[in-house]
């Protein structure tokens, strides 16, 4: 009864708390580790087009991570992300596009266990997600140009078990924060245009405990994420 009332207070929480806000991120899918115990993994994972408010223009996004989720209870897991990322920034407004290089990238995150009808196969998770992207400086003419890119997301997702194969579906709310300034100065923060996305994944047992993720994100952008991950 708990594990419930959280679940739906966290999808309630999030729903309210983001709402002047924007989020994008991938949603993981719903397995998730066992209680004291971790999901270590590799994952890549590409904005392919996100369009900027204000007509600013869109970002594409390429991040390579390490990830790791820890099971703090058995309905709740801690999860994180340690890699590299760049970014590429299509300007619409008189100037041409900037390209940021490879460097540091991080995240972290938690899910909810939801409902499940065990017999059925059927689970759902409520969670959220935060990556932070820290390209290098770009310098064009006599400036130099500094981005942050910050994703954040709130999500829910309902899979069903299928053999070897997990596929689900969820719903997003959240943006992309393109932050960026020249000279360090002149510091503004551009958000995404769309808030809402739909989220298709497939999860696919390789052994055991070896899975394959797939997960596709739309109508608030494009974007893509491929992983494989082992519980321990």
């Amino acid at each position: 009864m708990f594990r419930r009332f959280l679940f739906l207070l966290v999808s309630s929480a999030l729903f309210l708390l983001f709402i002047n806000y924007s989020y994008a991120a991938p949603a993981y899918g719903t397995h998730m580790p066992e209680k004291r115990h971790w999901t270590w993994g590799v994952e890549g994972n590409f904005i392919l087009d996100r369009n900027l408010d204000n007509e600013e223009g869109g970002v594409e996004v390429d991040k390579y991570f390490i990830t790791g989720s820890y099971g703090i209870f058995e309905w709740l897991s801690f999860d994180g992300k340690i890699g590299v990322g760049n970014a590429d920034w299509h300007r619409t407004k008189g100037n041409d596009s900037l390209s940021y290089d490879t460097n540091f990238a991080g995240a972290y995150g938690f899910r909810i266990k939801g409902y499940e009808i065990e017999e059925w196969g059927i689970k759902s998770v409520v969670g959220f997600q935060h990556i932070s992207v820290h390209p290098d400086a770009k310098n064009q003419g006599s400036n130099k140009h500094e981005a942050i890119i910050d994703e954040w997301q709130g999500s829910v997702a309902v899979s069903k078990d299928i053999g070897n194969f997990v596929p689900y579906i969820g719903a997003r709310y959240g943006t992309v924060d393109f932050i960026k300034w020249v000279d360090e100065h002149d510091r503004k923060r551009i958000q995404s245009e769309d808030y809402y996305g739909v989220i298709v994944g497939l999860d696919y047992w390789l052994s055991e405990r070896m899975k394959l993720n797939m997960e596709g994100g739309f109508l608030d952008g494009e974007e893509l994420a491929i992983g494989i991950s082992y519980d321990f």
